[in-house]
């Protein structure tokens, strides 16, 4: 239990903050494309979300979690978490947003704090499973 206590006290706030990195990499790519490109903003987003993808990729297998699986497993790996994540994400901002009535800001914030933990353990336990250094 300690050291599980003290992987989570090192990689928890790694983890989120390689999603603060990720997010921004994604808006100032999409804030980038349209603005100076003009891009139409779905492709730039898509493109800005390509990078922030990469980025919390490359920042979790290096620095939250020493990864030292194979990027064959994990990239696909990855990929699968990201699309349980975006569903997740859908379903939890749809009962806070519709269901509750919350204003989408409030939802949206409240499904991004509600995530952090399972969207944690997914990628510790199973995207990156247990190959910390």
């Amino acid at each position: 239990m300690i050291e599980f206590t003290r992987v989570v006290h090192r990689s928890l706030p790694l983890y989120v903050g390689a999603g603060g990195i990720a997010t921004a990499s994604h808006y100032a790519v999409t804030t980038i494309a349209v603005e100076a490109g003009h891009i139409r903003p779905v492709l730039a987003s898509a493109a800005g979300f390509a990078v922030g993808a990469l980025i919390k990729y490359w920042l979790n297998y290096t620095v939250a979690f020493r990864s030292t699986a194979r990027h064959s497993v994990a990239s696909v790996r990855f990929a699968v978490a990201l699309a349980v994540l975006f569903a997740l994400n859908a379903v939890v901002f749809a009962l806070l947003n519709e269901g509750l009535n919350l204003h989408y800001l409030i939802a949206q914030v409240a499904t991004t704090i509600i995530l952090i933990w399972p969207g944690y353990r997914l990628h510790r336990q199973w995207v990156f499973r247990g190959a910390e250094r």
